[in-house]
């Protein structure tokens, strides 16, 4: 008799469990039926928007693609509408300046192109990478990724830095700056060429350039003379700049 009850038993929980599975079969493939379509329209609802999208940029951008070239005996110069390259042991090559393309040699191993017009930089440079396969060790190479876009050629950079401190002062004289920073006699530092210097107020330094590093090489040359300690925040901070201030010593 318990072998009974105990098979009776199983029987029944796997009754159970069937209906179970059964009944949760039912409902999932209810949930997965798809309602009836009416209406005519595309179910796509980007469908009525791809038409109005524009894939050209803005009318100010201008497209910039960058190349280095790379190896001893390998470098680039501008001469007029003409861009010479020098590719080691390949030997020389010329190029001229396609209409509606600017070209930039920034230095004399690297050369950007720029328009306005996509496809005009896009054909140039592959002209140009074609001079020579990048190998590894020489050639000429793409700097960053894809196609840029800019609003300009020529950005201008610009720092500002502020003087903080009891009689802490700075003015331009001709192409030196002058600075009192407590010492005992004042401090003139020749202002870098194409640097453009001014002194809004007393204690406001703002330096300006199109050329990154020389703005960023005379702020650090102002900076060096009065470093913002750490106890009173005096010193000569960029703007911006977060000092970490430290307790001073106590007096028992």
């Amino acid at each position: 008799m318990g072998s009974q009850r105990h098979l009776l038993a199983a029987l029944a929980v796997v009754a159970v469990v069937v209906v179970f599975f059964s009944s949760s079969s039912r409902s999932a493939s209810s949930n997965l039926e798809l309602p009836l379509v009416t209406s005519p329209r595309c179910m796509t609802p980007m469908s009525r928007t791809l038409n109005q999208r524009s894939v050209s940029a803005n009318a100010g951008d201008i497209f910039v693609k960058r190349f280095q070239m790379v190896g001893v005996g390998h470098n680039v110069a501008l001469e007029g509408k003409k861009v010479n390259f020098n590719l080691g042991s390949k030997g020389p090559a010329t190029l001229d300046v396609p209409d509606g393309v600017e070209i930039r040699v920034p230095r004399n191993n690297e050369v950007v192109i720029a328009s306005k017009d996509k496809d005009k930089v896009l054909t140039f440079a592959d002209t140009v990478q074609a001079l020579k396969k990048d190998s590894g060790k020489e050639g000429v190479r793409r700097i960053g990724k894809g196609v840029r876009t800019v609003e300009t050629l020529d950005p201008v950079h610009e720092k500002k830095l502020k003087l903080i401190g009891v009689g802490y002062r700075a003015a331009v004289k001709g192409n030196t700056i002058v600075l009192n920073l407590g010492y005992s006699h004042p401090i003139t530092l020749p202002i870098l060429d194409g640097v453009k210097v001014e002194c809004k107020s007393n204690t406001e330094i703002v330096l300006t350039s199109k050329n990154a590093w020389a703005v960023g090489q005379m702020a650090y040359n102002i900076r060096e003379w009065r470093k913002p300690e750490p106890y009173k925040g005096k010193g000569i901070r960029y703007e911006g700049e977060h000092i970490i201030m430290k307790e001073g010593k106590r007096k028992k």
